[in-house]
C-alpha cells in the first residue's frame, strides 16, 4: 500500500549508479535511494514495498526524464509504478533513451580534508580505512556520481573532481534505541557487520542525517547501544560497555561509567534522569549515579541484585521499574519501594517495558499488556497471543498499543469495540520480522529492527485491518 512502509538503513555500501537529468539513483545493499539534483536534496527512499527483497537489488536504470525506473534483482526486472508506488515484474528490460555513462575511476581526483585517494578508485580515511569506489556516473551535464562500498554515496563536478561525501541513511542497520527530541531522531542499537558504528541523527522533517561515530578514538568504543536518555548538557547513551555521557555543545564523550566505577553490569537496559540524579537499570541491579563525575550507589539490591532492570520511567515523582522480578514503584522522597500487585494477579516474572500515555501507565510482559489508570487504579489487559523469545517493547496513545512480536509488530486497536489486534510483519512491508524498539509520533510509529528504522504509517484511512 502507497506510503504504508519507508525503511531507512545503512546505505553507504552501493551497487550501482544512475542518473536522469532531475535525479541520481543508487542502488544500494539495503535499497534505493534517489538525490534530486534539481532541489539538491534527498528524498525518501524507495524501500517498503511489497514483494521485492530490497537486499536482492543488482542494478537500477532511469530513462532521460526519470519517468521510468527498471531495476535487476535476484528475481529478475522491474519496473515501477511511480502512481502507485510498486514495482512490476518485466521479462526483458526495455530500449530507452539515457542520460548518463559509466566511466572508470578518474586517475587524479580531490579527496575531502583529512582522506586519501589513490588512482584505483579508493578513498582511504583518517584512521586508515579503505573505502573502495563500486560505481562512477558521467551524467553528460558536469556531474560524475560515486557509489562506494562503506562511505555511501558521493559527487564530484567532472571539471574540478572534487570529491563531496553525501551522508545519507543510519551509520550502521540495527536499531535498538530510539529517542525523540522534539522532532528530532537520536538512534543507536546493536553492533553489525559494518565497519562503521555509534549514533545517527535524524531529522524527518527536512530528510537529513547526521553521525556521531564510534570507534575513532579511546573515548567512544564501539558497543551495542541499548538506551538514550538527555541528562543536563548531556545525552547519556547506555551500552553493552557501560555510561558514556556525550557532551551536546562538542559531540565528545566526557564521562565514561563502568563496573570498574561500582556499575552492577557494564550491559546498561535502561536509564531515567531525576534532577541531579541518574538511575541505571543493568542486567544484573539498580544503580543510581549522582555528581559528575558521579558517584555510584546500589538502589535496593535485596530486590534488585542479579535481576534484570529492563525500563524506568518516572512519573509524577514515583520511579517505576520493570524488572525480571514483576514491576516495581520506588517513591523518591521516602525511599519506599513497592512491588505492584494488580488484582487478577497477572504481574508476576519478566515485565520487559513501561509506557506511560496520559494517565494511564502500560506494562508488558511475554503474554499480556495492561494499562493501569493511575487515578482509579483500575486496571485492563489483553493477551498477546503471538510468542516472542526477545525482550518486548511496547509504544501506546489513546487509539493503539503496538507491540513487538517475533513476526513483526502486533497492534491492538484499542478505540474498537471490542478490542481487536493485528500484525504486521516482512509480507506487508517491514524489512525484517526482528524488532527492537517502538517510537510512537503521531499518526506513525517508528520501528526498530536489525534492518534499519522503518516509518509505519499506522493511521492510513485506506488500509483495511
Amino acid at each position: 500500500m502507497a506510503g504504508q512502509m519507508v525503511t531507512w538503513s545503512d546505505f553507504n555500501f552501493v551497487k550501482y549508479v544512475s542518473s536522469s537529468i532531475d535525479h541520481a539513483y543508487f542502488a544500494t545493499t539495503e535499497g534505493i535511494i534517489l538525490f534530486n539534483k534539481l532541489e539538491q536534496r534527498w528524498e525518501e527512499p524507495l524501500t517498503g514495498t511489497v514483494g521485492l527483497d530490497d537486499r536482492s537489488i543488482i542494478r537500477i536504470w532511469a530513462d532521460k526524464f526519470g519517468d521510468k525506473l527498471y531495476l535487476s534483482s535476484d528475481q529478475g526486472y522491474f519496473e515501477y509504478d511511480q502512481f502507485f508506488e510498486k514495482w512490476y515484474p518485466l521479462t526483458e528490460l526495455p530500449d530507452f533513451q539515457r542520460e548518463f555513462k559509466h566511466i572508470s575511476p578518474p586517475q587524479m581526483m580531490f579527496p575531502p580534508p583529512g582522506f586519501l585517494y589513490d588512482d584505483q578508485g579508493i578513498l582511504d580515511d583518517p584512521i586508515s580505512r579503505k573505502f573502495e569506489f563500486s560505481d562512477v556516473v558521467d551524467d553528460l551535464s558536469g556531474y560524475l556520481w560515486i557509489g562506494t562500498w562503506g562511505m555511501g554515496p558521493a559527487r564530484a563536478r567532472e571539471a574540478e573532481k572534487r570529491i563531496e561525501l553525501m551522508p545519507y541513511g543510519l551509520i550502521q542497520n540495527g536499531v535498538g534505541a530510539i529517542y525523540n527530541d522534539s522532532g528530532l531522531l537520536w538512534i543507536g542499537g546493536p553492533l553489525g557487520f559494518s565497519p562503521r558504528s555509534g549514533l545517527t541523527i535524524f531529522d524527518p522533517d527536512i530528510n537529513e542525517f547526521d553521525y556521531i561515530e564510534s570507534g575513532l578514538d579511546n573515548f567512544f568504543p564501539p558497543a551495542d547501544v541499548n538506551c538514550l536518555t538527555p541528562y543536563k548538557n548531556y545525552m547519556l547513551v547506555g551500552t553493552s560497555h557501560g555510561l558514556f555521557y556525550l557532551n551536546l555543545e562538542n559531540d565528545r564523550i566526557d564521562i565514561h561509567v563502568d563496573m570498574s566505577d561500582g556499575l552492577a553490569d557494564d550491559n546498561l537496559l535502561s536509564i531515567a534522569a531525576v534532577g541531579d540524579s541518574v538511575f541505571v537499570g543493568t542486567e544484573y541491579g539498580l544503580n543510581m549515579l549522582l555528581g559528575e563525575p558521579p558517584e555510584v550507589a546500589y538502589v535496593w539490591p535485596n530486590e534488585f541484585l542479579n535481576r534484570r532492570v529492563y525500563d524506568l520511567q518516572l512519573v509524577d515523582g514515583e520511579l517505576w521499574i520493570a524488572a525480571s522480578t514483576g514491576a516495581y514503584r520506588l517513591n523518591l522522597k521516602l525511599g519506599r519501594l513497592q512491588r505492584f500487585q494488580d488484582p487478577q494477579n497477572q504481574l508476576f516474572g519478566e515485565v520487559y517495558d513501561l509506557e506511560i500515555w496520559e494517565n494511564k501507565l502500560w506494562f508488558v510482559t511475554n503474554d499480556l499488556i495492561m494499562g493501569l489508570n493511575l487515578k482509579t487504579a483500575e486496571t485492563e489487559s489483553q493477551r498477546i497471543l503471538s510468542t516472542s523469545f526477545r525482550p518486548r517493547k511496547i509504544a501506546v496513545n489513546d487509539r493503539i498499543a503496538a507491540v513487538t512480536a517475533d513476526d513483526g509488530v502486533t497492534l491492538f486497536f484499542l478505540d474498537q469495540e471490542p478490542i481487536f489486534d493485528r500484525t504486521f510483519s516482512t509480507e506487508d512491508g517491514l524489512p525484517s520480522n526482528t524488532i527492537y524498539e517502538l517510537e510512537l509520533d503521531g499518526d506513525y510509529l517508528w520501528v526498530g529492527s536489525d534492518r534499519g528504522l522503518t516509518r509505519f504509517w499506522w493511521n492510513n484511512p485506506n488500509r483495511v485491518d
